[in-house]
């Protein structure tokens, strides 16, 4: 249910945007700024479905920075996972996002990884860009609307300022490069599709939309990114599937993105979700370390 507790979370937050202030809760003022404003208009980023770049991400030469990423599965929030490198000079996080709302329900106090993410950094600053605004037009208009798919359309967003704990304490600020992305909507694809298997167009649209993720981190040069269960909440994606789609794509000694990266957190909220990943790691051999289990 909404928690007025995370409204005015929220509203706090936003007021310290406006204001390029804040205080943390030992005293210390840092600057945080309104990515809305004109000087700060190349940090939002768009990219269509059509986008070049991120179509070709099958056929790209992987970027070989390291011999195989260092695989952490972490019971943690994504804001917690984000702190887990803090020594890191350039990280980058998936964003779960509303297809059509910027930051989800969080100015009316939902909660969920988008919402977390949303109430405690800059990031709304940037989704309601005229170039963020873009991502939620195509969405919500008549030839896409129906589709619960949604598409691979993209925001990125550089140097997000994260200052606020999950439950709003003022901290020391972290920056981060975000991708926002939407998943299928699996819950409402299961309902109404009616051409042959849903759970099988389901996972093809899922498998392009992590594979473009994860080409856009490796474009952007970010050696440490925050995964998670991606759409697994409300969108009821199967938890098995996506951990199943991260190793094909990103653990497996032959994935398309095993050596695209330095550092990989999973940042997992509950237990239950937590197994099932780490089943399937196991089961598919990844060599990862466990945090906070």
């Amino acid at each position: 249910m909404p928690h007025p507790v995370f409204t005015k979370i929220a509203n706090d937050s936003l007021a310290a945007v406006a204001k390029g202030q804040y205080t943390d809760d030992s005293g210390n003022s840092h600057s945080v700024d309104d990515l809305g404003t004109p000087e700060f208009k190349s940090y939002t980023e768009y990219y269509p479905p059509d986008s070049e770049l991120l179509v070709e991400w099958k056929t790209t030469s992987a970027q070989l920075i390291t011999p195989l990423a260092e695989i952490t599965l972490a019971r943690a929030s994504t804001l917690e996972g984000i702190r887990l490198l803090d020594d890191s000079t350039k990280r980058g996080v998936l964003n779960f996002a509303s297809a059509t709302k910027p930051g989800g329900g969080f100015l009316a106090g939902a909660q969920a990884q988008e919402e977390s993410l949303a109430r405690s950094s800059n990031i709304y600053s940037s989704l309601m860009t005229p170039t963020g605004q873009r991502f939620y037009r195509l969405h919500k208009s008549a030839a896409q609307k129906p589709d619960k798919r949604y598409t691979h359309s993209i925001i990125f967003t550089k140097n997000v300022r994260f200052f606020r704990t999950d439950k709003g304490v003022w901290i020391e600020p972290v920056d981060a490069d975000v991708v926002t992305s939407a998943a299928v909507n699996a819950g409402a694809v299961r309902s109404r599709y009616k051409d042959g298997d849903p759970e099988i167009a389901i996972e093809v649209a899922m498998r392009e939309r992590m594979g473009r993720i994860l080409r856009l981190f490796e474009e952007k040069d970010i050696p440490d990114v925050i995964l998670g269960s991606f759409g697994t909440g409300v969108f009821r994606n199967n938890v098995a599937m996506v951990a199943r789609l991260w190793v094909e794509l990103l653990l497996a000694p032959d994935a398309r993105f095993a050596h695209s990266f330095k550092r990989v957190v999973f940042a997992i909220i509950d237990e239950k979700t937590c197994a099932i990943f780490r089943n399937v790691f196991a089961e598919n051999k990844v060599e990862f370390a466990e945090v906070g289990t």
